[in-house]
């Protein structure tokens, strides 16, 4: 299986609707919908198009694919239905398909009957889709505060039918795992589940060793040079256009407690969280021109601040408190630094 890596009912209309008609709604540009059994054949149809930019005037080929939001009056928290949308026929179906469900049902498709946590707002959620193995990996950035009703016991039921479903739709996809920033324990963990993959049949355990459920893009890269993605260390030494990384592995919840009791640590930890940092490799990472960074002057997070990376050097050798990390690497650089807070 491979894919390209990219950076890329009604929501229980007896229970939700209040929520539901607040958080959703990307309106399509010409819609036309009918609802068909969710066991079926989806019967919706939008005309709207996810296209890549182009600079010809002729229309591209389109192709069908669907998109899965729940439906039904709320009895059932896994009933969904498939919404045809139409997309370039030169996107990769499964990434267009996940993108176009973090982005919500469109009015059109509410009004038929459609509902989802998924919304406008969470339009950017999907970091990337790859493959490892036989297993599609779909990762998410952070969108646990934006989606917290999804954390419920419903709400989660009705999460994964919408992902699944949707994944599913294509054949040559036989096991699925979701991650929030590469770790698949704070996605289950966030919805009061334990790690899994997803198979047609059902969840099953996911058999991944300790420091792959590191959280962020993993612990254990095989390479010098981090690829793009989130990883969390500590900086032993910054420049004006570079920082010297020591990378580490964080674990949290379930992650934490079973990467402890590897340690011979205390387990579960103390506060949730687990750092390992076993390896003595250093790296050195640029940054870009237009590195952010969200640092804590003090152990107190409410004194956190924001600034660019040019003022965070200024000051970094008078510190006295230097907390561990976390990088967002693109394009091989630096662009975003967060200080990660710790209890």
């Amino acid at each position: 299986m491979r894919y390209r890596r990219l950076v890329g009912r009604s929501m229980f209309l007896v229970l939700f609707v209040g929520l539901m008609v607040a958080a959703c709604g990307s309106e399509s540009a010409d819609t036309t919908a009918t609802i068909a059994d969710s066991t079926t054949s989806t019967t919706t149809t939008s005309t709207t198009a996810v296209t890549p930019s182009s600079t010809t005037t002729e229309p591209p080929d389109m192709q069908e694919l669907q998109v899965f939001f729940a439906t039904g009056d709320g009895t059932d928290c896994s009933e969904v239905t498939g919404f045809v949308r139409s997309v370039d026929a030169g996107l990769d179906q499964v990434s267009a398909a996940l993108q176009l469900l973090v982005t919500g049902p469109t009015v059109e498709e509410m009004a038929a009957g459609a509902g989802s946590f998924f919304s406008a707002e969470s339009e950017g959620a999907l970091r990337s889709v790859s493959a490892t193995d036989e297993t599609l990996v779909v990762d998410f950035r952070d969108m646990r505060q934006m989606l917290s009703n999804a954390s419920t016991s419903c709400g989660s039921e009705s999460l994964l039918a919408q992902l699944n479903s949707t994944v599913f739709q294509f054949g040559s996809i036989e096991r699925v795992r979701y991650e929030i920033d590469g770790s698949c324990d704070d996605f289950s963990n966030w919805l009061q589940r334990e790690c899994a993959e997803y198979t047609r049949l059902g969840a099953e355990p996911a058999n991944l060793d300790t420091n792959e459920r590191a959280s962020g893009s993993g612990c254990t890269p095989d390479t010098q040079e981090l690829p793009d993605g989130r990883w969390f260390g500590f900086a032993t030494g910054v420049s004006d256009t570079n920082v010297t990384f020591d990378l580490a592995c964080w674990f949290s919840g379930s992650a934490a407690a079973d990467a402890a009791a590897e340690d011979g640590e205390e387990s579960p930890p103390p506060n949730d969280y687990y750092i390992r940092n076993t390896n003595d490799q250093l790296r050195t990472i640029p940054a870009s021109g237009s590195t952010s960074v969200t640092w804590l002057p003090t152990a107190d997070p409410a004194d956190a601040a924001t600034s660019s990376y040019a003022e965070w050097v200024e000051v970094w050798p008078t510190r006295s408190y230097l907390p561990g990390l976390w990088l967002d690497i693109e394009g091989g650089e630096i662009t975003l630094i967060e200080e990660q807070y710790v209890p």
